[in-house]
């Protein structure tokens, strides 16, 4: 990996990306409502291709020990998953810290401050599988909490692609239980959505640089990428309100967040290791 960082631009070349993204009060309803929200131009095409770079090295390299797709789960086929690059590399670091995105986090959730759960590149192949509905915080020891997930391309994402779908409202439902991204949850979570009669909403193309910002619990997925032959190249970041503590975990899945991503913490304490820097505080 030392050769591929070294091939390309150091951190202090790559584009700052301190600047204020201003919000509306209308959008930091809608977000609050809707439980995601649409935002488009968050970084320029030029920021999102100069990060990409470093990005999608990295993820390539990383996805060299993923089996043939064909070979794959329903999981395994949704996308490429490479968690907290954002240790391996100072490059990724300034993205994944950006001052910019993560005030948009705190402005939409309403916080004085935000920390840094953990970053993922989520590169859906060409051919690559839906991704099945769920909530993201069910993995998470952090009921109670506020969070929210950036989720941008990296590349020109066209709807057939797998760009996001929303469960409309349906984060004020809060935990319903683990329920691991597998058919089961698919199934589930579907005939939920549908049985409650929560409006989908699907987010359609996006240029590099748009991002989605959805909360913990609303529940979402994607459809396949049905390109022949572009990978849907996403970098997400998930941010957590600063002064947060750790719940107890109840499931396997969230044990092991709180051993990865809170390494020496236990139930009850802060929720501020190493691993989660704070990124901004007004």
């Amino acid at each position: 990996m030392a050769s591929l960082l070294s091939a390309g631009r150091g951190a202090s070349e790559l584009p700052d990306l301190s600047s204020d993204y201003p919000l509306t009060s209308d959008q930091i309803r809608s977000y609050q409502d809707n439980g995601y929200i649409l935002l488009r131009g968050v970084a320029s095409p030029e920021e999102a291709a100069a990060y990409r770079e470093v990005i999608t090295g990295l993820t390539n390299e990383y996805a060299r020990g993923y089996k043939p797709l064909h070979e794959r789960d329903t999981y395994g086929k949704a996308f490429i998953q490479f968690g907290n690059i954002w240790e391996q590399s100072p490059e990724v670091a300034k993205f994944t810290t950006a001052r910019r995105f993560a005030k948009i986090a705190a402005d939409l959730m309403g916080v004085s401050g935000v920390r840094l759960y953990h970053d993922q590149a989520l590169y859906k192949e060409a051919g690559g599988g839906h991704t099945p509905w769920h909530q993201d915080q069910q993995y998470w020891p952090l009921d109670g909490v506020k969070c929210v997930t950036l989720w941008m391309p990296l590349v020109d994402a066209d709807a057939d692609m797998g760009t996001m779908r929303f469960a409309r409202g349906s984060q004020r439902l809060g935990y319903m239980g683990p329920e691991n991204i597998s058919d089961d949850s698919e199934a589930r979570w579907a005939a939920f959505v549908q049985e409650q009669g929560f409006p989908v909403d699907s987010v359609g193309s996006m240029r590099a640089g748009d991002a989605t910002f959805h909360n913990g619990w609303t529940l979402h997925g994607a459809p396949g990428n049905a390109s022949p032959t572009t990978t849907r190249e996403v970098m997400t970041i998930i941010y957590l309100e600063d002064g947060a503590r750790i719940t107890p975990p109840d499931s396997s899945s969230r044990e092991n967040d709180l051993r990865r991503w809170f390494p020496g913490r236990k139930p009850g304490d802060p929720a501020a290791s190493e691993l989660n820097p704070l990124l901004y505080t007004r």
